[in-house]
């Protein structure tokens, strides 16, 4: 499944400039960030069984490190809204679901596309420039198609959280957090995320 190493970020440029905050950045996430969130995941995954779901897959970076990681292909599903990019995808990771559709709607793609049961979501959507009724649309439907004690993955190139505090407080989320990865371009740090077992 190898692929030219511009390829996939002339695809990505291409795609931003024609809607630059759905994309969340210029280029694709880098190998140190990619690597960095599958790291995240294999620990937060443990030895829960399921689906593997990979929020806006983009060009596959965080993918490819996914499976590099170990992740089997059979567990690893992608939704990508964009239908571009669902092409590339495809072409780049035959062996793999693609699931073109809306995060925003991901119970409704988890029931359409048979992924239940999920066991973490690894997201790479650009939550902190979208609109807060999308983002609380996005991240409400992750913890409804996730198990207790399952985690999102998300990473952020802001300062905060990702997920902003009123929608934590309102899921009852729980964030940690790993070292910032400065040699992403641009910078960027790898939050995880759960649902409190507190009532």
């Amino acid at each position: 499944m190898p692929q030219p190493a511009h390829a996939g970020t002339t695809l990505f440029l291409k795609r931003w400039l024609r809607r630059p905050f759905a994309m969340g950045a210029v280029v694709p996430s880098g190998r140190l960030l990619a690597e960095e969130m599958a790291r995240a995941t294999l620990a937060a995954l443990g030895t829960r069984s399921g689906t593997v779901v990979e929020l806006g897959a983009g060009t596959g970076e965080v993918t490819k490190a996914l499976l590099a990681a170990g992740i089997p292909p059979r567990r690893l599903a992608l939704v990508e809204r964009d239908p571009e990019l669902a092409i590339f995808l495809r072409r780049h990771f035959p062996g793999l679901q693609i699931v073109e559709g809306d995060a925003a709607r991901l119970p409704r793609l988890v029931g359409d596309h048979g992924l239940a049961p999920v066991a973490a979501v690894v997201s790479s959507l650009p939550l902190l420039s979208l609109p807060a009724e999308v983002v609380n649309g996005i991240v409400g439907g992750v913890f409804e198609v996730l198990p207790s004690g399952s985690p999102l993955v998300q990473f952020t190139y802001g300062p905060k959280p990702p997920v902003p505090r009123g929608l934590r407080e309102r899921l009852r989320l729980v964030g940690t957090h790993g070292k910032r990865v400065w040699r992403n371009v641009p910078p960027a740090i790898v939050w995880t995320f759960r649902r409190s077992p507190a009532a």
